[in-house]
């Protein structure tokens, strides 16, 4: 199982990585149109290029938010509670994860492919945008975060069963 979470995690920092760059891409990009259009000079296509990225940016970054362990959570809340609520808690979380992401998996790997084949844009005028890249991010990066979810719940089912062994992100750290 070390295995599987290491190269999850491992695929997970680097999407993480490359998402950062597009971030830090998009960023200078705006900051141009922005000094662009002061100038009356603007760069067509600002909002074609913001949404596509911006889908792409977050769903490329979020296998890596839940395979360390950084979504949201209310532990000041769940500190209280037993360590067999705690384990339910975490259980029923993880599984309503995987849930939501393989739905969401499920409903735009149709799509995502219709966008590739017939060449989908984003867009009229000056600037077209192809919606590919941004579907298939969101596909990958649902199915990873489905998978991490996936770990995490195979993870917690072996510490209630006294299986417990570390993870590959607490041997990393």
């Amino acid at each position: 199982m070390i295995w599987i979470e290491r190269a999850n995690l491992a695929v997970a920092k680097w999407l993480m990585v490359f998402s950062a760059f597009l971030a830090f891409g998009l960023s200078f990009y705006i900051t141009v149109s922005v000094i662009g259009r002061n100038l009356n000079k603007p760069i067509h296509g600002t909002s074609e290029v913001c949404t596509e990225l911006i889908v792409s940016i977050v769903f490329l970054q979020i296998s890596y938010c839940v395979a360390t362990g950084g979504m949201l959570r209310a532990d000041f809340l769940i500190k209280y509670f037993s360590s067999t609520a705690q384990n339910l808690l975490n259980i029923v979380g993880y599984s309503l994860g995987i849930l939501l992401f393989i739905t969401i998996f499920i409903g735009n790997i149709e799509p995502a492919y219709q966008s590739w084949i017939t060449g989908e844009f984003e867009g009229e005028g000056a600037l077209r945008m192809p919606t590919w890249p941004a579907r298939f991010s969101l596909v990958i990066g649902c199915s990873l975060t489905g998978l991490s979810y996936s770990l995490l719940l195979i993870r917690e089912l072996m510490k209630i069963s006294g299986v417990d062994k570390p993870s590959a992100f607490e041997l990393e750290t």
